[in-house]
């Protein structure tokens, strides 16, 4: 045992030299030959190696080695690379009450050197891959005993199977192995803070097994705040976006935001700008690092925010549009933003923000999320549908309706009638009951009148190239959460089986996935996602979702999940069978994760393999709220008025001071309605030639000085 120890003090030389070096030779791609031999691969009778799994020693002073690390041995005629997984300790000790016997013998001889108890450090490794040195054979065939090697980025990228992909390969997580970064002279090169680096390889997804049409879907879980599932979905998506269209492919993507202003600012950089330097310090915003640039740099992807973003909200409950003498609720000339449910409504901040707003007949298509399920037995629902078929679409209308059956129960030729159109007076009592509250129930989402949209863009509409889409639901209450997501998702699917989607592929992602697809439950937006999760990929529609619990989410879409990642979980969850994939190394790391570290699966992969991801390219929500929307300081309308311009004119805007020396002498409210005119009349774009939104805002700025001169 001493002597076998004494050999791994330094590097592994116990191999034949000529195979040695004919292996080398063979693989020399594959292998961290500066490094040397970390190891030897070692079997036993008890634990032979095996074509999916194999073990091996580690060399004394292979301290770098670690679980997750990527590494290289051989078969008679192939190259084997594996992640490592489990490490274990051996001695020659039987158990350990022999170690603490030793001990006190040790302590009473203590003018006597004790010596050292021999150990080896023994790694479980999961096998990735097998490279056979003739490219035309397959090799499953186990390790033989032999040296073993930190993986190369070319033997990483050969384990993932990037040469068999299909589609493009799309960057997700950044591996870091346990062999470090040498020059051509072969020194180690060192960071910003004089540490050694490590070989850090892309690790990448196939577009046709994510996207699809092979394979589809994405599933996200890990504990909330901890787990950075929706930061990496945002770089994810991100990811997506760049590559497809460096394919000469359409990609769109639609977002619930269901937490505050989260998603609110994905189209504002992680950089500052020079203007803003002080502001993003003074709000505390996390900006991309050197290790972030870099990581983006090996990913052949830049780091900017998502560029073509629209957020639709409905309106604040008691703040939805007046409704005509017609009955029409008119959107058409919408401008007044801080009525919308969201907390992105500073001016000038407003030009990609769009109202929801749904008429009586929206409500009445899904009866079963408006009312209450002991509600709805079958003489309401008869009642209903008597709605329908009369075409009741506004509440106005239904207030006529009602007068209208009042008026025949009044009337002396049906005054002792009981039912009108077969509908019982008690079951017509109890539905003028229930609509009668509808409208708190669905908060800001219900309209008295007809909504007419005119020519604003809708929620549900077909999608522009590279569009990313955020339906903020994050203040509305239960009810119109479900009644939002439901529709949105449920009107989409149905673009999409019409091949009406306005893109090549479309992603939707859903937070909180357990809440609309749980486990065991049922009902209509789980009967969606279930046949997205189904059928979605043949018709260019994927489900990114995301949970605290995988095991609390419908097996169905799971199961039909290529792509899943994992953040820090807790031992509550962990303990669940919908980790039972995972091995017990893998799933107490999950235990204690940190921030920006997960696990993936991928349909490509033959083993689950731990990444980092850098920070997204977007400004955290907080962040973006405090420096953009005015929540750290008093609204300034000279401001709004600035950023509306400069979102028209780019680098030709004039400078704030410019803004302020021509309102000069206007109150605020003056100033913001010259703001909401420029908004109003370029709607977030100069798309004529010659227009200038600065000289017509001086035009108006003028004319408000004189009307306020004469006032």
């Amino acid at each position: 045992m001493t002597q076998l120890l004494d050999a791994t003090m330094t590097a592994v030389e116990t191999e034949a030299p000529a195979e040695r070096v004919w292996r080398r030779k063979q693989f020399h791609d594959l292998l961290d030959t500066a490094t040397g031999e970390i190891g030897r691969v070692v079997s036993s009778e008890k634990e032979p190696a095996g074509a999916h799994q194999f073990y091996f020693w580690a060399a004394d002073d292979a301290l770098t080695l670690d679980v997750g690390h990527i590494v290289v041995a051989f078969s008679e005629e192939a190259a084997v690379i594996g992640v490592v997984d489990e490490p274990r300790r051996y001695s020659d000790l039987r158990s350990f009450l022999d170690d603490y016997f030793d001990r006190h013998v040790e302590l009473a001889l203590a003018a006597d050197t004790p010596t050292q108890r021999p150990e080896i450090l023994v790694y479980t490794v999961k096998v990735l891959a097998s490279k056979h040195r003739r490219a035309d054979v397959q090799s499953q065939r186990p390790v033989i005993n032999g040296p073993v090697y930190f993986a190369t980025e070319a033997a990483i990228e050969f384990a993932l199977g990037t040469h068999g992909f299909s589609g493009a390969r799309v960057p997700a997580l950044m591996h870091t192995n346990g062999n470090y970064v040498r020059t051509d002279e072969g020194a180690i090169e060192t960071d910003e803070r004089g540490l050694p680096k490590f070989q850090r390889t892309p690790l990448y997804l196939d577009e046709d097994y994510l996207v699809g049409p092979e394979a589809g879907h994405a599933n996200w879980t890990g504990q909330s705040g901890l787990a950075t599932k929706t930061s990496h979905a945002l770089f994810l998506i991100g990811s997506v976006f760049q590559t497809m269209r460096n394919e000469g492919k359409s990609v769109a993507a639609i977002m619930f935001n269901v937490k505050g202003p989260d998603l609110l600012w994905l189209d504002k950089p992680a950089q500052p700008p020079p203007e803003l330097e002080d502001a993003y310090a003074a709000a505390g915003s996390r900006v991309l690092g050197q290790s972030d640039l870099e990581a983006y740099a090996a990913f052949r992807i830049d780091p900017k925010p998502f560029d073509n973003m629209r957020i639709f909200a409905p309106f604040r409950l008691g703040h939805d549009p007046r409704v005509s003498p017609q009955g029409v609720a008119d959107l058409s000339t919408f401008s007044d933003y801080r009525s919308l449910n969201t907390e992105r409504n500073a001016p000038g901040e407003t030009d990609s923000v769009f109202p929801i707003l749904w008429s009586l007949e929206s409500a009445l298509s899904r009866p079963t999320k408006v009312f209450d399920f002991n509600d709805l037995d079958d003489k309401m629902m008869g009642f209903i549908y008597e709605l329908r078929e009369q075409e009741v679409k506004s509440l106005s209308q239904l207030q006529k309706k009602f007068a209208e059956i009042s008026a025949f129960f009044e009337s002396e030729e049906h005054a002792r009638d009981d039912t009108w159109n077969g509908h019982h007076k008690a079951t017509i009592r109890k539905a003028q009951n229930r609509f009668k509250g509808l409208k708190e129930k669905m908060g800001g989402l219900l309209s008295d009148g007809v909504v007419n949209y005119g020519n604003l863009p809708r929620h549900d509409a077909e999608f522009t190239s590279s569009e990313l889409r955020v339906v903020d639901i994050s203040s509305c209450n239960t009810v119109a959460q479900e009644l939002i997501v439901s529709s949105t998702v449920n009107k989409i699917w149905n673009l999409a089986e019409k091949g009406e989607m306005g893109v090549d592929k479309l992603i939707v992602f859903v937070d909180e996935l357990n809440k609309y697809a749980p486990a065991g439950g049922d009902g209509g937006l789980r009967d969606t996602l279930v046949d997205i999760a189904a059928r979605g990929r043949h018709l260019n529609v994927v489900l990114l979702g995301a949970q605290q619990f995988r095991s609390k989410v419908d097996s169905e879409i799971l199961g039909n999940c290529g792509t899943s990642f994992y953040g820090r979980v807790g031992d509550e969850e962990i303990i669940n069978s919908a980790y039972r994939s995972i091995s017990e190394t893998a799933r107490q790391e999950l235990l204690g994760l940190p921030k920006g570290r997960m696990l993936v699966r991928h349909a490509h992969f033959r083993a689950p393999l731990f990444g980092t991801f850098p920070l997204p390219p977007t400004i955290q929500g907080t962040s973006g709220q405090r420096i953009f929307n005015g929540a750290s300081k008093p609204y300034d309308p000279c401001t709004g008025l600035f950023r509306s311009l400069k979102k028209l004119m780019g680098e030709k805007a004039p400078g704030l001071e410019e803004v302020r020396a021509e309102s000069l002498g206007l109150d605020g409210g003056a100033i913001d309605k010259v703001r909401r005119e420029i908004d109003r009349r370029y709607g977030g774009k100069v798309t004529s030639i010659g227009a200038n939104p600065w000289r017509s805002a001086q035009r108006e700025l003028r004319t408000a000085v004189e009307l306020q001169s004469h006032s």
